[in-house]
């Protein structure tokens, strides 16, 4: 179930499903004597003041006098008969403060919705003068989406996807997994390039803090692995068994575990045994053993199947982040600094569960120009939607779902409670459409194939 959990991480936007109408810079009268204005400042920062008329300040405080009455307790009135003298005097600072709260709750969702506004994050009250008899003047700082009627999508390129594999490819993959059968045999002579060793490994100068001085004993170091360290398949080819050698390992500057980058730590290593590797017979009964054909020749067929749709599915990729790349460039606007807000939070809450020390300026810093990009492809990706009437049907995500199903050999109705459980349905379908825009975008490319039969014809 975790991994089925880890596996529905769709890369989903750490942005919320905002509109995107534009603000208008005027004056608005949306009842007698309450004024809106609305005054552009630095990029999409907008000023917000609202004037609400003393009629209005005056019966709000005066319903809030009210219900004081019937619940506050002074000593000499019964309860509800406390006068409304009293209470004014007793209780302004409070009653001014539910007068406020109260007509910013009616107001300020009037105020944006009649001004065609798309407030961004959480707007801050900046100013407020308030007292009875007198208007109510309320100043917010709001941020606003930005204006995207149109979208330029012309000049779009991209290259013809060719998943083709060649022998070569297939021999190479072939052997990898012959030597991943193969057994191992213990022998008595001096080690080659393709043997497995075990060592005992002591570091003995040069120890590193969370290494150590205790000997590491059996571990295995293969010599015909391109993973194991060039130290050891330099220096312990010939070694024999009981064979003691001194092998200096050095880290580079940016090695990814920081106690270890730019150091160095000497190894005495103890050969303990070598081995030598049978490989398998490339037959039928090869295929049979990695149990999943019944001759060998279907193994290589369904193994470049599987190579070439592996290859599709990169190239697709890297396909799809070109154009996102390309319609980014070519659509310049400025991006809602609380979208970056939100998308750093994400990123530095990310590192903090994964342990990892966190620099929350240095992030911000290094990720804003991601941001940026998310940010604006998350936008025109939503409003291409709604200009090319692009939507996500039932039947999408049905289809996502089975899909889903099949990887995990799973039942449908199993998949779609466990996505239903862990929330994703909403990830799921922004995903589509995405996937959907993009898909959209590629029919209006031109491609080499394009080219070719353009000018073939």
């Amino acid at each position: 179930m975790a991994e089925l959990v880890d596996a529905l991480d769709l890369g989903s936007s750490p942005f919320p499903g905002w509109g995107f109408e534009s603000p208008l810079s005027h004056y608005l009268l949306l009842e007698d004597d309450l004024l809106v204005e609305v005054i552009d400042k630095e990029g999409l920062k907008r000023e917000l003041n609202i004037k609400i008329p003393a009629e209005e300040v005056d019966k709000a405080y005066q319903k809030v006098y009210a219900d004081m009455g019937k619940k506050v307790k002074l000593d000499g009135f019964r309860p509800g008969k406390v006068p409304k003298d009293v209470i004014r005097k007793r209780f302004h600072r409070e009653a001014t403060a539910e007068v406020i709260d109260s007509l910013i709750n009616k107001h300020y969702s009037e105020a944006i919705c009649e001004k065609n506004l798309e407030p961004v994050g959480t707007p801050v009250l900046t100013n407020v003068d308030i007292d009875e008899g007198k208007p109510l003047q309320l100043s917010f700082g709001i941020e606003v989406m930005p204006k995207l009627d149109e979208i330029k999508i012309d000049g779009l390129k991209a290259e013809e996807i060719k998943a083709e594999v060649t022998d070569s490819e297939i021999d190479e993959v072939v052997e990898i997994t012959r030597k991943q059968q193969a057994t191992l045999r213990t022998v008595d002579r001096p080690a080659n390039e393709t043997d497995m060793l075990i060592c005992d490994l002591e570091p003995i100068d040069g120890a590193i803090e969370g290494l150590g001085d205790t000997p590491m004993n059996n571990q295995e170091i293969d010599l015909d692995s391109p993973k194991t360290v060039k130290e050891f398949k330099e220096a312990l080819p010939g070694a024999k068994r009981d064979d003691v050698k001194d092998v200096v390992l050095s880290f580079p500057e940016d090695h990814v575990d920081k106690k270890f980058a730019g150091k160095s730590v000497t190894f005495k290593t103890t050969v303990k045994e070598v081995k030598v590797r049978i490989l398998p017979e490339l037959n039928d009964d090869f295929a049979k053993r990695l149990g999943l054909e019944e001759t060998f020749l279907e193994f290589k067929i369904n193994l470049r199947k599987r190579m070439e749709a592996e290859r599709k599915t990169e190239l697709l990729r890297i396909q799809k982040r070109d154009i996102i790349d390309q319609i980014v460039e070519k659509n310049e606007f400025d991006v809602p600094e609380a979208m970056l807000e939100s998308y750093f939070k994400n990123i530095i809450k990310d590192m903090k569960q994964q342990n990892q020390e966190v620099d929350e300026k240095e992030i911000r810093e290094k990720y804003r120009p991601i941001g940026i990009n998310s940010a604006k492809w998350y936008l025109l990706y939503h409003r291409l939607a709604v200009l090319e009437k692009i939507e996500v049907s039932a039947e999408d995500t049905e289809n996502w779902i089975k899909r889903f199903a099949e990887s995990y050999r799973m039942e449908f109705d199993k998949a779609k409670e466990i996505l239903t459980q862990t929330g994703k349905a909403a990830e799921i379908k922004d995903g589509i459409l995405e996937d959907k825009v993009i898909e959209f975008l590629l029919s209006k490319t031109d491609t080499d194939q394009k080219s070719k039969e353009t000018k073939e014809g």
